[in-house]
């Protein structure tokens, strides 16, 4: 059985990706940090519809929390972790200039450096220990302004995947899903996000199935590491070349 550890697991796209792994016969643990109560739910959830989970938490900007927790699944009757899906993210707004000192370690810590940390722990303990996919953001590409941190943090992970899939070569297979829009931020006004999800060349109302699939796709692909999984139905390139791609419907 494929038992994974998904971080930022208790709501949103990261349950998603549980439901769904768990449907696939996977053991999940589902990570929290502040959600306990959702992530109670998800794994009661889980278990109702003939999975398996459990449910672990950490800070993942504090190193010890993150150990205590991999210290807390090895010990478990499922500690044999195979997989680790890095999904746990913040995506806070601010840029450049009016961003703060706390707001870089908040972010770094969180997106980048607990990715880095938690993956390298992973590999080093977990003798059962087959692959690593991490989610990115594929809009970074086109800039974000207004997120400046965030967009930096997401933007390293591709160096960051590369790097660690070269380091944990041939054992452990490492690979980067950078979706588009996938999601309606909690605390965006919806005209917003009805405008951005029309950005794309395809219609976006699938999209979450398209990054459940990709996960699907990495947990059973034998070979492919290293590698950005870009699903964005074509978001970037509506940004990039829009006029042209206007002119062409017409």
């Amino acid at each position: 059985m494929e038992t994974v550890l998904i971080t930022g697991a208790a709501r949103r796209l990261g349950s998603m990706i549980a439901e769904e792994l768990a449907a696939l016969g996977c053991f999940v643990w589902i990570h929290y940090r502040t959600h306990e109560r959702e992530a109670l739910i998800l794994k009661e959830r889980i278990i109702h519809a003939g999975g398996q989970a459990d449910c672990v938490s950490a800070d993942l900007t504090e190193i010890d929390q993150i150990d205590a927790m991999l210290d807390h699944i090895a010990k478990s009757a499922h500690g044999h972790l195979t997989t680790l899906v890095n999904n746990a993210s913040v995506f806070l707004p601010g840029t450049v200039m009016s961003s703060s000192v706390a707001d870089w370690d908040l972010v770094m810590n969180t997106n980048l450096r607990a990715v880095w940390y938690l993956s390298a722990r992973f590999a080093e303990r977990f003798p059962m220990a087959k692959r690593i996919i991490t989610l990115g953001d594929a809009a970074v590409a086109n800039g974000y302004a207004g997120h400046a941190l965030y967009g930096l943090s997401k933007f390293s992970l591709k160096y960051l995947t590369e790097q660690m899939a070269a380091a944990f070569a041939p054992i452990i297979r490492v690979n980067l899903i950078s979706p588009g829009f996938v999601l309606k931020g909690e605390s965006e006004p919806a005209e917003i996000w009805e405008k951005r999800s029309t950005r794309t060349l395809t219609d976006n109302d699938d999209i979450v199935r398209s990054v459940l699939n990709g996960v699907s796709f990495l947990m059973s692909d034998p070979g492919m590491t290293g590698s950005e999984l870009i699903l964005d139905n074509g978001m970037r390139l509506m940004s990039r070349m829009g006029s042209v791609i206007k002119d062409n419907r017409h």
